[in-house]
C-alpha cells in the first residue's frame, strides 16, 4: 500500500508517497516480479487487446524463462497490488493496468473481469471529462473568486467586459479560453462563435491597430476586423495597455453603446455581439485611458505562480508532466526531492518558464533512453537558469531520492474520492443486478466502500473550507433531532464526514451534474434496490437528507441518500434479523457512548446501544429512557444491561418487558467485546453471563422471561433451506414488524414427538405451516398448498388476530397472495428459470392426469407442481436425495403401471433437463396422489 507522509523540508508543504516494501517497483519489488511487470507493460502498450494470446500465463512464463507456477503466483500478486488486470477466461489473460488505462483513456475499477467482453465494456465507459473552468487548477481555491466573476460576466445579457491583471505566465490566457468554453457549454453563443486572441504591439501604428481590431474598407474592399471574426464569441486582447489612445477610446465607446464603425468610417454602423477580455501585466492598469477603464465593470486579479498555494503548485506541476507523459507515451518518474523543489515558493518563477523547463527536462531524459517504457527525470537536465534557483540542497534523505510515478505525488481530496467511491459502488451494483448475485454480497461491498471513504475523509484529507464548521454543526443538530424522532443511531463522526461530503459535492456541482446525468439510470437502480431490500433504512436516510438539504438550502442528492442508507444499515440492524442487544449504562457524559462505539467498530456490527448518565442524572430518568428503548425494540429476544456500578443493577427490576434480560456490572471495553462476540453468535444468555464472569470476575443475575415467545413455525419436506426462505417470504408480506418470531424447522425432526415438544416448550407456536397432510397434535396447522391456492385462510387469520387490525390484515393478504403465488414462489425458491420450469411441469402433470384418466384436486396440483419443480432442481444440481431403498422393490412390484404412467407423462420434461426420476420420488408422488383420493374436501 502507499502511505502519504507530509514533509516541510522546502518552503512549502508537499506530499511524499512512501512506498511499502511489497509495492515499490524499483527497490522493494521482487526482481522477477518486476521483470514480469515491465514485460507486461511493453506488451500492453504495443498491442492492447489485439493479441491476447501473448498475455497468457504459459506464454509469459516461456518468454521470461520461468515456471508456470511461479509466473502464475507473481501475476496474481500483481493483480492484488492493482498493477495488473486479470481476465478470468480460459485461458486466463493478464494486462498492465496503467498502460491499459492510458491507452484507452479510462479508469478501471476492478482488477478481475469474467471474460474479454466484460473488459471491453469497462474500457468503453469513458470517464467524465472536465469542462471549461473545471480544468483550471485552483478553481475552488485561489482562483475561485476570479472564476466566479468571469462566469457572471459571460452569462450577463450581451456580456460584460473583463480586465484580467496578472504577471506574465500566471495563466490569464487559459482563463480567457476557459471563459469562451464556458460560454459555449452554456449554449450562450452560436456555432459560428470564435475565440480570437490578439497580442497588441506598441510598434503597430494607431491606424493599423484600429484596422486590425475594428476592420477597414479600402477602394470598395472590406476587410473584417477581429470583432467581426469573433462573432458572438470572445475577443481576448493581451498587453491591452499597448493600445493607442484613439483605439482605447473607440473600444470604450463600443463597450458602452454596443455599436461601432470600421476604422476611419462613419458608416455603416455595426452591432457588436462579441464579449471582451482585456489582459495586462500587474500594475499596468493606470496606463489605460480613464474612459476605457470605467467602461470595464469586471476587474480580476490573477495571482502569480509563486503566490499560489502549495497544493495548486503541486497540481500544476503534475498536470504539465502528465501532458508530456501522454505525448511521449512513456511513464514519467521523478524523486520526491526534485518534485518538492519544483513546487517550492520561488519568487519570479512563472508558469511559462516552468513549463519550458519541464519540457526540456523530459526531452533530455527521453533522448537518453528512447526505447525504455519509463523515463526518470533528473534535476541536471533542467535549464541552467532554472536549476540554479531550485533548493535541492535542502533535502538529504535517501528515501526522497527514490523515483516515483508522477501521479503518486497527487494529493487526495474529498471531491474526487467521493465520485470514485460511488463509481465503485455503482459498479458493484451492476454486477449484483446483471449477474443475479446475493444482496448480502453487494451490501458488504457497499459497506467496505463506505469505510474506505471514512478513512480517506478523516485521516487523509485536509479541508480548509470555512463553511465546514457551520455545516457540521447544522448537520449534527439534524442528526440529533432525527435520533429522537426515529430511534436512529449513527456513528459520532457521521456529521464530520457528511459535512465534508456536502462541501465536496457543492464544489463540484457542475461536474457532478454531468456525472449524475451520465449515470442517472445506474444511480436510480441502486437507490431502488436499497428501497426494496432496506426499506426502513432508506426511508430514514431520505428523511434526513431532505432535512439537511432543506436547512442548508441545497438540492437533495441521491448520493447522500445512498451513503446514509449504508450508514444506517451498518449501525441499525433490521428488526427481523437483530435478535438481541446489549445496552451500556455508565456514569459520565460520554463514557457509555465511547465504549459502545469502540466495541461496535471492533465487532464490525451494531451490538451495543448506550445510555450516558451524567453525575447529576436521576436513576428514574435512565429508567424512563430504558423503557422507551425497550418499547421501540420489542422485537428483541433478549437484552443484556452492562452497568458500571452495582447501584445500577436494580434498574432492571422496574422494566416491564416480555424479553429475557440479563444484568452485569463493572463494564469495560474488554468485557463489552467479550459479551458482544457471544451475542453475535446468539449464545444462550446464561452461558454468556457465566463466561463473562469467569473471565472478568463480574456478578450477574437473570430476570426470566414472563411468558413464552410467540412464534410461527415453517417446515418443508424438501429442505430446511426452503423452510427458511418461506419464513422470509412470509415476514416480507407483513405490513409491519410483529412481536412474533418466524422459525424454520427440520421436517424429519418434527416427526419425532419428543423433538417436537422441546420446540413447543420454548415457544408458543401460533400456527405451523408445512406440507399437505402433516398435522401434529396440539398445534394449529396449515398446508403451504392452501396458501398458494389461497384456500381456507381462516387458520392464518386466527393466528394473527390481535396483532393486525382489519386494514392491516387485508394488506397482508394482498401481499401474501403476491409473494406466495406459484410463479413468485418459484422465482424466490429455485435457481432454474421459473417460467420455463413451470410450463414443463404443467405439461407433465396434465399428461399424467390423462394417463390416469382422472383429475387431481387444486391443492394437490399445487403440491405436485412445487414438489416436482424442486425435484428437477435437485436432479439438475445433483443434490443428494434421501433414499428409501428398503421400500423400492415392493413398490416396483405393486405399482408397475403407475411407474410406467409417470415415466411416459414426464418424458418430455426429463429429456428437457436431461435427468431421470428415481423410484423413491415416484413412490412419494404416488402417496401424494393417494392422499388426494382420501381428501374429498379439496377444490
Amino acid at each position: 500500500m502507499l502511505k502519504l507522509i507530509r514533509s516541510k523540508d522546502f518552503l512549502g508543504e508537499y506530499p511524499i508517497m512512501k512506498p511499502s516494501a511489497d509495492l515499490n517497483e524499483v527497490n522493494g519489488m521482487n526482481k522477477t516480479k518486476e521483470e514480469i511487470l515491465i514485460w507486461l507493460k511493453n506488451q500492453t502498450r504495443i498491442y492492447g487487446l489485439t493479441q491476447l494470446e501473448r498475455l497468457t500465463t504459459r506464454n509469459i512464463a516461456a518468454q521470461l524463462n520461468l515456471s508456470r507456477t511461479l509466473a502464475s503466483q507473481y501475476l496474481n500478486e500483481l493483480c492484488k497490488e492493482n498493477a495488473c488486470v486479470k481476465i478470468s477466461s480460459r485461458p486466463v489473460y493478464y494486462l498492465a493496468r496503467q498502460e491499459l488505462e492510458t491507452k484507452y483513456q479510462v479508469t478501471l475499477i476492478d482488477e478481475e473481469y469474467f471474460n474479454v467482453a466484460d473488459l471491453v465494456q469497462a474500457l468503453s465507459r469513458k470517464p467524465y471529462q472536465a469542462q471549461n473552468f473545471e480544468k483550471v487548477v485552483g478553481a475552488d481555491g485561489s482562483l475561485a473568486g476570479c472564476i466566479a466573476q468571469l462566469k457572471s460576466a459571460m452569462q450577463y445579457p450581451s456580456g460584460l467586459a473583463v480586465l484580467l491583471e496578472g504577471e506574465r505566465g500566471s495563466g490569464r490566457r487559459f482563463l480567457a479560453q476557459s471563459a469562451f468554453e464556458f460560454l459555449t457549454d452554456q449554449h450562450l453563443n452560436s456555432a459560428a462563435a470564435r475565440f480570437v486572441r490578439w497580442s497588441v504591439s506598441a510598434e503597430m501604428t494607431p491606424e493599423r491597430q484600429l484596422a486590425e481590431l475594428f476592420g477597414e474598407e479600402q477602394e470598395g474592399t472590406v476587410r473584417s476586423g477581429l470583432i467581426e471574426k469573433a462573432g458572438d464569441g470572445v475577443v481576448y486582447l493581451t498587453e491591452a495597455d499597448q493600445l493607442s489612445a484613439e483605439c482605447q477610446l473607440k473600444l470604450a465607446e463600443l463597450i458602452r453603446s454596443g455599436i461601432y464603425t470600421r476604422a476611419r468610417q462613419t458608416q455603416p454602423v455595426l452591432k457588436n455581439n462579441a464579449r471582451f477580455i482585456l489582459s495586462l501585466a500587474s500594475r499596468s492598469a493606470q496606463a489605460l485611458q480613464p474612459e476605457l477603464l470605467l467602461s470595464i465593470p469586471v476587474h480580476c486579479q490573477v495571482p502569480a505562480f509563486s503566490r499560489r498555494p502549495v497544493q495548486e503548485r503541486e497540481e500544476l506541476v503534475i498536470q504539465l508532466l502528465l501532458k508530456e507523459q501522454r505525448k511521449l507515451n512513456r511513464e514519467i518518474k521523478m524523486s520526491a526531492r526534485l518534485f518538492g523543489a519544483l513546487c517550492a515558493d520561488l519568487p519570479g518563477l512563472n508558469l511559462a518558464e516552468l513549463n519550458n523547463g519541464l519540457k526540456t527536462m523530459c526531452a533530455a531524459a527521453y533522448s537518453q533512453h528512447p526505447q525504455e517504457p519509463v523515463i526518470v527525470l533528473k534535476a541536471m537536465d533542467l535549464p541552467p537558469e532554472l536549476l540554479g534557483r531550485l533548493p535541492l540542497s535542502q533535502v538529504r534523505k535517501p528515501s526522497e531520492s527514490t523515483p516515483l510515478p508522477v501521479e503518486q505525488f497527487r494529493r487526495q481530496d474529498g471531491s474526487d474520492q467521493i465520485l470514485k467511491l460511488f463509481d465503485h459502488l455503482l459498479e458493484s451494483h451492476r454486477h449484483y443486478y446483471n449477474e443475479h448475485r446475493v444482496f448480502a454480497q453487494f451490501l458488504e461491498q457497499g459497506l467496505t466502500r463506505m469505510r474506505e471513504y471514512y478513512d480517506t475523509i478523516i485521516f487523509s484529507t485536509k479541508e480548509e473550507d470555512s463553511r465546514l464548521v457551520v455545516i457540521e454543526a447544522q448537520i449534527r443538530r439534524e442528526l440529533d433531532t432525527l435520533d429522537l424522532d426515529q430511534r436512529l443511531t449513527l456513528p459520532p463522526n457521521c456529521s464530520f464526514v457528511l459535512a465534508r461530503m456536502t462541501c465536496a459535492l457543492a464544489r463540484i456541482h457542475s461536474s457532478l451534474a454531468v456525472w449524475e446525468s451520465q449515470r442517472q439510470e445506474a444511480i436510480q437502480g441502486c437507490l431502488n434496490t436499497l428501497r426494496q431490500q432496506l426499506p426502513e433504512a432508506t426511508a430514514l436516510a431520505e428523511s434526513l437528507t431532505e432535512k439537511i438539504c432543506g436547512s442548508l438550502e441545497l438540492r437533495s442528492q441521491p448520493l447522500n441518500t445512498i451513503f446514509l442508507t449504508l450508514n444506517i444499515r451498518f449501525y441499525n440492524q433490521e428488526p427481523i434479523r437483530r435478535q438481541n442487544c446489549g445496552i451500556i449504562i455508565s456514569h459520565g457524559y460520554s463514557t457509555a457512548s465511547s465504549i459502545a462505539d469502540a466495541a461496535n467498530q471492533l465487532l464490525g456490527k451494531r451490538i451495543f446501544d448506550a445510555l450516558d448518565m451524567p453525575l447529576d442524572t436521576e436513576v428514574g430518568e435512565i429508567e424512563k429512557k430504558l423503557n422507551e428503548f425497550i418499547r421501540f425494540h420489542s422485537y428483541l429476544r433478549s437484552m443484556i444491561l452492562l452497568v458500571d456500578m452495582g447501584s445500577l443493577e436494580g434498574i432492571a427490576e422496574h422494566l416491564d418487558c416480555p424479553m429475557e434480560v440479563g444484568v452485569i456490572n463493572n463494564i469495560s471495553t474488554g468485557l463489552a467485546l467479550d459479551i458482544g462476540m457471544r451475542l453475535s453468535r446468539c449464545e444462550p444468555l446464561e452461558m454468556i453471563l457465566k463466561s463473562a464472569c469467569e473471565s472478568y470476575q463480574c456478578r450477574y443475575r437473570i430476570l426470566a422471561r414472563k411468558q413464552k415467545e410467540r412464534a410461527i413455525l415453517f417446515t418443508s419436506d424438501i429442505s430446511v433451506k426452503i423452510s427458511g426462505k418461506l419464513a422470509e417470504l412470509f415476514a416480507r408480506s407483513l405490513p409491519r414488524p410483529l412481536n412474533i418470531r418466524f422459525i424454520e424447522a427440520d421436517y424429519a425432526t418434527l416427526q419425532s414427538p419428543q423433538e417436537r415438544q422441546v420446540l413447543f416448550d420454548r415457544y408458543e407456536v401460533l400456527i405451523l405451516i408445512g406440507p399437505l397432510g402433516f398435522h401434529p397434535e396440539n398445534v394449529n396447522t396449515m398446508a403451504l398448498e392452501d396458501i398458494v391456492s389461497f384456500r381456507s385462510m381462516e387458520p392464518l387469520n386466527q393466528a394473527l388476530e390481535g396483532e393486525l387490525d382489519a386494514a392491516e390484515l387485508e394488506l397482508f393478504q394482498q401481499q401474501l397472495l403476491k409473494n406466495f403465488s406459484l410463479q413468485s414462489l418459484m422465482e424466490n425458491l429455485t435457481i432454474l428459470n421459473p417460467a420455463r420450469l413451470l410450463d414443463c411441469v404443467y405439461e407433465a402433470v396434465s399428461a399424467l392426469q390423462r394417463q390416469m384418466n382422472r383429475r387431481f384436486q387444486s391443492r394437490t396440483l399445487v403440491g405436485i407442481y412445487i414438489h416436482v419443480s424442486f425435484l428437477i432442481e435437485r436432479l439438475v444440481t445433483r443434490t443428494a436425495i434421501e433414499s428409501l431403498a428398503d421400500l423400492t422393490p415392493f413398490f416396483v412390484q405393486a405399482h408397475r403401471d403407475f411407474i410406467e404412467q409417470v415415466n411416459a407423462s414426464f418424458a418430455p420434461l426429463l429429456k428437457n433437463y436431461n435427468v431421470t426420476v428415481p423410484i423413491d420420488e415416484i413412490s412419494y408422488l404416488y402417496d401424494y396422489i393417494e392422499n388426494d383420493r382420501q381428501d374429498p374436501s379439496g377444490v
